[in-house]
């Protein structure tokens, strides 16, 4: 099985006026290069999601901006795993306590859900830039991630002053 965790990681390089010391990555979401899960409605496993954090940026401490939410027919997109949205009930651990838990205190998640495939509202899309914003300026490596690593993720870069590299 031809495993790319993870799917459409890309580094963004800053235009004139944003952040020139920031690191800006986006990503699709664990499971998603991985032709078992890729859009398949099934749990990941835990592996998958290992393999995912794996080739997740280096440093310090990574700051996840999700954008995960919902399927258009109202699906949870974090069904998917053993962990949940911190907005969501549920007796599973959090994304960000999941991550801790299992991989050390190397990851602040930043949840900002959206619907898959219906772009960014404008009121929401300030909250993510200004979140986004404000961990580029001081410095801190970003990553924002949607269900595939392209479409909102890129909407989010480009509004903050961003480029593909």
């Amino acid at each position: 099985m031809l495993i790319n965790e993870p799917v459409n990681l890309r580094e963004w390089k800053p235009q004139a006026g944003a952040p020139a010391r920031a690191r800006l990555y986006t990503a699709g979401r664990p499971g998603r290069g991985t032709p078992a899960y890729g859009r398949i409605r099934r749990p990941v496993d835990d592996a998958i999601i290992d393999t995912w954090v794996a080739g997740l940026p280096a440093g310090d401490v990574l700051h996840i901006v999700s954008l995960l939410g919902k399927k258009t027919d109202g699906y949870s997109e974090y069904t998917y795993y053993p962990f949940r949205s911190c907005l969501e009930a549920g007796p599973k651990p959090t994304f960000q306590d999941w991550l801790h838990q299992r991989h050390g205190p190397r990851f602040l998640v930043h949840e900002f859900p959206t619907t898959d495939a219906r772009g960014i509202e404008d009121d929401l899309m300030e909250r993510v830039a200004t979140c986004a914003r404000r961990l580029l300026l001081e410095g801190q490596t970003v990553l924002i991630i949607d269900s595939a690593g392209a479409e909102r993720t890129a909407r989010v870069c480009e509004h903050l002053g961003f480029q593909r590299k």
